[in-house]
């Protein structure tokens, strides 16, 4: 890949700029470097915290959010990421440390790592770490997480506004390819540029962007970017908004199943060892009795919350590799259970891009008697199943524009 622009006198300035980390010798020479290889932090180097399944479908996406919440959202909150990393474990006994490995697993991608520290011997590659966390909040715990590793890039970048210009990147993208292309036209000798990147949208993009760029350079300062985001952050920046509000809801009351009788109930099916975790989700986790909460008295005659029902299984179905299913039935057949489904029914797996609807297509239910290697006895109890729900009041866009034509 290369440029007919060459590197002006303050190149390496330009590009040291745009680093965090204090290079521990300086940066190579432009006739030195034929290759740049970039890797991106978040899920590629390191496998960063995810909001998990206790939060509703909606509430992950304002959590993903940057401007639906009062300080950003998931990744602009440094605390997330700093809970990741293990500030103590120095002189402790085995018990000690084995709770610790459990508190804080191993979240670095090795396969990832150990190309950067192959990269890292190569003289004429440039080993860059380049991510969209802010650099403001995020550069001490990015900094302290290399070195945990013992690892050195020579160059850190995190997202910032132009280091020359001053104006603020609308998107991660606008800022990663100023960022590439500062560095290509500084190292204009290089001959390839290798981008480890998790996101396939990012991907495309950044082929897209090397064909651009191979194909022309246009000289020229670049454009200074329209500013109505920013503007429209300072002028509210004094008017605090509503709260956000956080609260629990009820997905569904169901008989919930320990977490050993779920991975009983795969094993003996051999779910797991049939289907790929790619396009399979795994459950077998409650047997339903109604979506959301129950009334006080149904729950009532069912023994109340937490009252346990053993179970055993009856049968086995699937239909057209899109669902897997256990028919279920309490062992005392003088206990009331009530249940969504006429016969009580685990649904096992199911296709990511299938619904439970399919669970009613199932027409052959195979038998599972006593005897069968496939037969389970188990303990199931009345309980609920939550999930964590935000609630952000919105601001409209038609305030944030009248306030930007009254400015």
């Amino acid at each position: 890949m290369s440029s007919s622009s060459s590197s002006s006198p303050s190149g390496a300035a330009a590009v040291l700029a745009w680093s965090i980390a204090t290079p521990s010798k300086p940066l190579p020479d432009v006739d030195l470097i034929k290759r740049i290889c970039i890797i991106d932090f978040d899920n590629t180097l390191y496998r960063s915290p995810v909001p998990s399944n206790i939060w509703d479908g909606p509430s992950i996406g304002i959590l993903r959010d940057k401007d639906r919440l009062l300080g950003g959202g998931w990744w602009q909150t440094p605390s997330i990421l700093d809970a990741t990393i293990d500030q103590g474990g120095q002189g402790q006994d085995a018990t000690s440390v084995s709770n610790r490995e459990r508190r804080f697993p191993d979240r670095w991608n090795r396969p990832i790592l150990d190309i950067a520290q192959r990269i890292n011997q190569n003289p004429h590659t440039l080993n860059v770490l380049l991510t969209g966390r802010n650099r403001k909040l995020f550069s001490k715990t990015v900094l302290q997480l290399l070195g945990n590793v013992d690892f050195d890039f020579d160059l850190v970048v995190l997202k910032q506004d132009h280091p020359q210009l001053g104006y603020e990147f609308a998107t991660t993208m606008d800022f990663k390819k100023c960022f590439i292309s500062t560095l290509l036209n500084h190292y204009h000798q290089t001959e390839r540029i290798s981008i480890y990147e998790d996101r396939h949208g990012h991907s495309r993009q950044f082929r897209d962007f090397g064909d651009e760029f191979n194909e022309a350079f246009v000289q020229g300062s670049p454009s200074q970017p329209r500013r109505h985001n920013r503007l429209a952050q300072a002028m509210n920046a004094s008017e605090r908004p509503p709260p956000a509000k956080l609260f629990k809801r009820v997905c569904h009351t169901s008989y919930m199943l320990h977490p050993e009788t779920t991975h009983a109930l795969l094993m003996k099916f051999r779910l797991k060892q049939r289907l790929s975790s790619r396009e399979v989700d795994f459950f077998g986790r409650y047997i339903p009795i109604r979506m959301g909460k129950c009334e006080p008295l149904e729950i009532e005659r069912l023994g109340g919350m937490g009252a346990r029902v053993q179970f055993e299984t009856v049968s086995f179905g699937s239909y057209s590799n899109y669902i897997w299913a256990a028919r279920v039935r309490p062992v005392d057949s003088g206990v009331t259970v009530s249940t969504m489904n006429a016969v009580p029914t685990i649904i096992l797996a199911k296709r990511t891009d299938g619904g439970e609807r399919f669970l009613q297509n199932i027409e052959n239910w195979e038998d599972v008697p006593p005897g069968d290697p496939r037969y389970l006895r188990f303990f199931a109890t009345v309980g609920e199943q939550l999930r964590l729900q935000i609630s952000v009041p919105r601001i409209t866009s038609q305030t944030v524009g009248v306030g930007l034509v009254s400015r």
